[in-house]
């Protein structure tokens, strides 16, 4: 079976931040003569590049990375949303004949692509204005225990500070009626088409942790104050939905007074770390998965678990 072979499985490469998968996921690209798509909640959306660690224009080029700058950070771009678009876009490259790579480390938009989704309903601007104005009246501590008391379920399976989740939940109560765990448990609807290969690069914790801390280093180099700066600057709120995710609200906090830069620096290391945690314990329990240690993943075994 050659690399263009259409049978050829999808290979997904997928990680915690700061594991190496998108190095990895060029490299075997390259060997391959394959084409990359994104599983990345937030660079979909467009203007988020440092904090993101978005590949470069010509990393984009070289490979036709797909499902990158897709949206909007005023959007709410949903896991329902990226495995339509996904999917139209493997379909497109298989017919094509060239081979697809997915990378990245955002379990639920993997999951979509994967097993498919229950129907979810299509949330209305009045409700997304409604939850706009709910932010700035209420807080996001008073929005999750509202989440609570609506849907006990869905509070319970996520944290306090996940703003992403608890913006869905309640949308979809107010727009509905419907808990969005009730809805999460229906059977799942379209799954996957094709045979897809799934590598997870295993870190020992300790050293992830000094590669977070690293990389938040760099992104701090790069400019990442500036570039949170800029967006507030256009117009996108500190709440918009692209914005609520770790690397950005610090240094939403840090614009509006809330912590100084270099705590706000301090607390994405520290939410990194925690979210890296989670990625670990979400991935942990799919049983597509296959584990490599990062110590000894190399481009051969990655190939030939891809053709096996």
């Amino acid at each position: 079976m050659t690399s263009t072979d259409p049978r050829l499985p999808l290979l997904a490469i997928v990680g915690a931040t700061a594991s190496g998968k998108n190095e990895l996921a060029q490299t075997v690209a390259r060997v391959a003569g394959a084409t990359l798509v994104s599983v990345d909640s937030r660079k979909v959306y467009r203007g988020m590049d440092i904090g993101t660690a978005k590949p470069s224009p010509m990393l984009i080029r070289e490979f036709d990375y797909a499902m990158i700058d897709c949206a909007d950070p005023r959007e709410y771009f949903s896991a329902g949303r990226f495995a339509q678009e996904a999917r139209a876009i493997i379909q497109a490259r298989r017919d094509g004949g060239r081979p697809v790579v997915l990378v990245g480390g955002t379990g639920f938009y993997l999951d979509a692509l994967i097993n498919g989704l229950a129907q979810m309903p299509k949330i209305s601007l009045t409700t997304r204005q409604r939850f706009e104005a709910a932010v700035a009246e209420c807080g996001w501590p008073d929005l999750y225990e509202q989440l609570a008391a609506a849907d006990p379920a869905m509070a319970a399976r996520i944290h306090a500070g996940d703003k992403t989740r608890i913006r869905r939940g309640l949308e979809v109560w107010w727009e509905s009626g419907c808990r969005l765990s009730t809805l999460l448990e229906q059977e799942l609807s379209d799954p996957l088409p094709w045979p897809i290969r799934v590598v997870w690069i295993e870190w020992e914790r300790p050293v992830l942790y000094d590669r977070i801390a690293a990389r938040v280093g760099r992104m701090r180099e790069a400019g990442l104050t500036s570039e949170v700066r800029r967006l507030l600057g256009s117009g996108i709120p500190g709440s918009a939905p692209g914005l609520a995710t770790v690397g950005y609200q610090e240094l939403v906090s840090f614009f509006a007074g809330g912590l100084t830069e270099e705590k706000a620096y301090e607390e994405i290391v520290r939410n990194t770390r925690r979210y890296a945690k989670r990625q670990s314990t979400w991935f942990g329990h799919r049983d597509y998965i296959q584990s490599f240690s990062a110590k000894s993943i190399d481009v051969e075994q990655i190939m030939a678990f891809w053709r096996a």
